[in-house]
């Protein structure tokens, strides 16, 4: 017996997610019960979140984050949801496996690529890394379908880290729901990582007083993306997903912070086929034709306008072993 937990105590497993980035988000109206469905078009890209998860010879459980060089993250820099969900989805997993606390100590390493609080997904991403390199530790023989439920009760964007490709998710507040797409080409893209601190009730205010001041009466029960949007991400071609991008949050979003036009404005002045928002947040998405240009586009915002973008690519595979 304690042969055996010195052995398993000196083995690291490591694991790797994706960031997701909606490239079509739509925003329903509140039913009865004040709940707002949301549905994105997402792709998980080029840029990952590592794991890296030791066992430990006792039950404690430490997490712990650095940046993409390596240096550690200050405990007070690490919002507090992030942590919560690592040791959630630690909890769901020994618990769904029936492991003893006692033989389940772990020490847990998080490398920061995905900003926080960018609504790029950092947050998923480093638990699905965690939740993948967790179940290779400790052997656990589990379909990737059941690990994809647990994902969903461990927190939102968890399953679309773990699925990664291109997928639509649909979150009313009660179910996740998730749609993957068969893609046969990528679609090269600049991301621009904001991190501004926004209610989401705030934005769901704010997309509603919009609606209303505008008397539109749209009617949103059913939120679907034409089959010409989807038909265009499948097949990679970034002329027509630039034409028929929509982030149903954008407007909501400059209007709290005007500022982002410019943003938006530049990235267009310097060559984008389309600038976007991502999601509920300050991020945004460029479109481009292919990486070159991608990195072209991505040199000239950051000379422009001194902020950080970064050239990615994706549909990209979800969260898997290193």
């Amino acid at each position: 017996m304690s042969s055996h937990r010195t052995f398993e105590a000196r083995v690291v497993v490591s694991a790797q997610a994706p960031a997701m980035v909606p490239i079509a988000t739509k925003v329903g109206d509140p039913n009865d019960f004040d709940e707002v469905t949301v549905s994105s078009l997402q792709l998980a890209i080029s840029r990952y979140d590592v794991a890296v998860v030791e066992a430990r010879q006792d039950k404690e459980v430490f997490v712990s984050f650095e940046d993409g060089f390596q240096n550690p993250i200050d405990y007070a820099d690490i919002p507090q949801r992030d942590m919560a969900e690592i040791f959630r989805a630690v909890d769901e997993l020994r618990a769904y496996l029936q492991r003893p606390r006692e033989l389940s100590g772990l020490d847990i390493t998080v490398q920061k690529n995905i900003p926080f609080e960018t609504h790029l997904g950092g947050r998923p991403a480093s638990t699905a890394a965690v939740l993948v390199a967790l179940a290779r530790l400790w052997h656990a023989s589990i379909a990737r379908e059941e690990l994809t439920r647990l994902a969903n009760r461990i927190g939102d964007g968890v399953a679309a880290a773990l699925t990664g490709g291109a997928l639509i998710t649909t979150h009313n507040g009660q179910e996740r729901l998730l749609t993957p797409l068969l893609v046969q080409r990528e679609l090269a893209m600049v991301i621009v990582p904001a991190a501004v601190d926004i209610e989401p009730q705030e934005m769901f205010q704010k997309v509603r007083m919009l609606r209303q001041a505008q008397a539109d009466t749209h009617e949103r029960n059913t939120l679907e993306f034409e089959s010409k949007l989807l038909h265009a991400v499948t097949h990679g071609d970034a002329e027509q997903v630039a034409l028929m991008m929509h982030n149903d949050f954008q407007s909501a979003l400059v209007n709290i912070l005007p500022d982002h036009n410019d943003w938006l404005t530049a990235g267009m002045n310097e060559g984008a086929l389309a600038a976007q928002t991502v999601g509920a947040g300050a991020s945004l998405v460029f479109m481009v034709e292919d990486m070159s240009q991608a990195l072209e586009l991505a040199e000239r915002f950051e000379d422009r306008m001194e902020i950080s973008a970064v050239a990615e690519y994706g549909p990209v595979a979800g969260a898997h072993l290193l």
